[in-house]
């Protein structure tokens, strides 16, 4: 097994990947039930083309955010699950946190609406 890649190597992370890998904080999941998962958060603003899903999913396997896992018993199993690697996790936080502290700087120069 290689080294994790530095925190740095996966930030900014792109938005649509950083709602897969909170989607898949609830647990492992398969592409259209991350869609599902997404839509119940943000609703239906933007259009998710499974396209683009399976090509995010690739490229976050690729960078060993996500692992594929087995289906769980009684389902489809030519589904394919995955699952967060203890790296997305960790870099899942790092973007939250980073996000974070880019509102708390657009709030101290007045760019949101009061709370």
């Amino acid at each position: 097994m290689t080294d994790p890649r530095p925190l740095s190597d996966h930030l900014p992370l792109h938005p649509f990947e950083f709602r897969i890998l909170m989607a898949l904080l609830d647990g492992p999941s398969y592409g259209t039930r991350i869609v599902e998962q997404i839509e119940a958060r943000v609703g239906r603003r933007e259009k998710i083309y499974p396209a683009n899903l399976y090509r995010r999913i690739r490229d976050l396997l690729r960078d060993g955010l996500v692992e594929e896992t087995a289906a769980p018993e009684g389902v489809d199993p030519r589904r394919t699950y995955v699952r967060l690697t203890p790296e997305g996790r960790h870099v899942v936080r790092a973007e939250a946190q980073r996000l974070k502290e880019l509102l708390e700087d657009a709030a101290g120069h007045q760019l949101l609406p009061e709370a």
